[in-house]
């Protein structure tokens, strides 16, 4: 579906392109469904100062709630989007590290945890055979996110036959000045919070039984 509206193919001139998004859940006793974006909107450091860093600190959770969330959506778009308890406690990040994951959150736009990358899009740990040839969790960046430096590698495409970038989780790494992103293969891996190019997909539940609908 497409929602809200963001620049995406680097021409200002013609305004802001409309957001497409993928549909990942739907919770039917509540009339709501869970978005993520189908392309990678943007790039930013999960947080840009070295060192030890949870989901609830880190600047790149305060862009997409402040800066990306006004900018991105309507007044009446914003009401539709949930606001959401996010769950940052250790079941939501690879089950083979021992990291903290911080206090659980609570906001309307988020990023997928590990958990929620492997139940979503099959995402499994780089050590394991075969998770460099998932396709589903590859993803391109738009060329307004190229043009903000977004990284993509050559020989790693996406389904489109486009090349494929890295993109964030919102879970700790393996020591706790590392994060999860899914790599340009689609595999799980661990870099510093600090890295500049991988690509932002944000996420939310949104209400399908707002008036805007």
């Amino acid at each position: 579906m497409t929602f809200g509206s963001h620049e995406q193919d680097n021409d200002t001139a013609n305004g802001k392109e409309p957001i497409e998004w993928l549909v990942l859940d739907y919770d039917e006793e509540n009339n709501s469904a869970l978005l993520i974006s189908r392309y990678g909107l943007d790039t930013k450091p999960y947080n840009t100062v070295p060192g030890e860093i949870t989901w609830e600190k880190c600047l790149l959770r305060a862009w997409l709630n402040d800066d990306f969330l006004n900018e991105a959506f309507t007044d009446d778009e914003r009401a539709a989007i949930l606001l959401t308890d996010v769950d940052d406690s250790k079941s939501q990040g690879y089950s083979g590290w021992s990291t903290d994951g911080g206090n659980n959150t609570e906001h309307k736009i988020f990023l997928l945890s590990c958990a929620e990358a492997t139940r979503y899009f099959g995402v499994q740990i780089w050590e394991v055979h075969g998770s460099e040839n998932n396709m589903d969790s590859r993803i391109v960046p738009t060329a307004y996110a190229l043009s903000q430096g977004a990284g993509t590698l050559s020989g790693y495409t996406a389904a489109d036959g486009k090349a494929s970038g890295w993109w964030w989780l919102r879970s700790p790494g393996m020591v706790e000045i590392s994060v999860c992103l899914v790599y340009f293969d689609g595999s799980l891996q661990d870099f510093s919070a600090d890295l500049s190019y991988s690509s932002i997909r944000p996420a939310f539940w949104i209400d399908l039984e707002a008036d805007l609908f």
